[in-house]
Formats: structure tokens, sequence, C-alpha cells
């Protein structure tokens, strides 16, 4: 009776395993079929790339960047654009500090970008070098760029997309610096010319501030020399010199140095 038992128990173990390898095998299928129906579906040309929008951008307008970065409509959303390549193709230019392209479906790419900021220009023979905060070459011109002029550098390295280097290393780093509150500070010189210790900062071609970089730094920092060149605005004054001093003293003389 005992021996009945163990036959039956077997049959019964073996047709289990027999419907569990079917159900694996329907599974497998059914998976297949879905994994094929949305690899069908993602490559249809409902995915494929409509609009390429551009975020962030100031030098460059929307369609030098996308020209810059080679990015076209047409191709798969997924698969059909390789945004690894547009990322690198416009960090080849010195002005994008940051890039990254990211996706809207369905058929819409962002270029999202973080421009350097130029903030003067170094006058190199009949060339401008256009530099932003850090002295990074963004990139050079024959044409006057119509920001602040930097003259009188010793310059030894000038390459686009590498920091300038000058024998005035010192002067121009806190000559940057000031450039850089003069921005915030609402205050805008025309040229600067950094040959000697003391700067010549021109307002005017005949109004000029004259006092070391961290002198003309510091005026700007507490609103002083602001406040100054305000005054004699105010008053039509367009010719003299603003002597910067030791704690902000700043006395005006109408003599053109």
């Amino acid at each position: 009776m005992s021996e009945y038992k163990d036959i039956e128990f077997k049959e019964v173990e073996r047709k289990k395993k027999v419907r569990k390898k079917k159900n694996y095998l329907l599974r497998f299928c059914v998976f297949i079929g879905i994994f094929a129906a949305a690899a069908l579906f993602l490559s249809s040309s409902f995915f494929d790339v409509k609009t390429i929008e551009v975020d962030g951008n100031g030098y460059y307008d929307a369609e030098e960047v996308r020209n810059l970065a080679v990015a076209t409509t047409g191709n798969n959303i997924f698969w059909g654009g390789d945004v690894s390549t547009i990322e690198d193709n416009l960090l080849k230019d010195p002005y994008f500090e940051e890039v990254s392209v990211r996706r809207k479906l369905p058929s819409t790419l962002i270029i999202e970008v973080k421009e350097r900021t130029q903030i003067a220009a170094i006058v190199y023979g009949e060339q401008y070098v256009v530099i932003d905060k850090d002295g990074l070459v963004l990139r050079k011109s024959k044409v006057d760029p119509k920001i602040t002029l930097l003259t009188g550098l010793t310059i030894s390295k000038l390459s686009a997309g590498e920091k300038v280097e000058a024998e005035e290393a010192a002067t121009l780093k806190t000559t940057l610096t000031m450039l850089h509150a003069m921005q915030n500070g609402d205050v805008y010189f025309k040229r600067i010319d950094v040959s000697s210790i003391v700067l010549r900062a021109y307002i005017y071609d005949t109004l000029v501030v004259k006092g070391t970089a961290k002198q003309i730094l510091s005026g700007l920092e507490s609103g002083d020399l602001q406040k100054v060149i305000n005054n004699l605005l105010k008053s039509d004054t367009t010719r003299g010199t603003i002597h910067l001093g030791e704690h902000n003293y700043m006395p005006f003389s109408p003599e053109f140095e």
C-alpha cells in the first residue's frame, strides 16, 4: 500500500514541473512581445526631434548655439541624436563654461548652457583679445568689442581657451577683480592703462581716475568712488583727474593729467 502512494506522489510532482516550464516559456514570450512593441513604438516618428530649445545663452543667440552644437531635428530623441557629441561640440568654444542637454518628451531637446561673461579686452597690436573675469581668452577680434580696454600689458601667452599670461600678473589679477566690482557698482571705465603701478582708469577720454588697482578696488567696494564720479557727472564735469590715496581719500583736480 505504501508503495502505491509513493508512485502516485512522483506522478503528481512530474506534472507540476511540466506546468511550471510551460508558464516560464509563456511569460518569456509575453516579455519579448512587450519589449518588441515598446522598441517599435519608441522608434516611431512620434519621438522624432521636432524642436531644439536653448536656455541660458547670452552672447550667442539660440540659432548660433544650435549651429555650434551641430544639433538638428528629425532624429529619434532616444538614439538618433548623440547628446554627448552636442555637449562636446559646444564646450570647444571658450564662451561655454557648462553645457547639458536633456530630453523633453515626446519631441524636444533642451540645450542648457552657462556662458562666461566677457569683462574686458586687451589691446594687442591691431587685435582686441576679449577675456573673462579670470583672464581666460574668449575670442580675438579686429573690431572694438565696446567693453573696457586694457592697455600697457606685457603679454607672454595669449591663446583662446587659456588664461592670459603677462609680466604684470599680480596687477592684472587685481584689475580683473576691480572690473568685476565696477560692473556691480554701476561704474564704467572705457579704458585702463596698466603700464605702471598707478593705473589710469578713463571714464571719458579727458576724465581719469588715478590710483593703484587695490585703491580703485577699495573705492568701488566702499561706494565712495561712485559718489565722486556721480557728483562730477551731475555737474557736467567731463575733464579732470580723481586722485586716489589711502583710506579712500579722493581729491579731484580739474587738470587732466
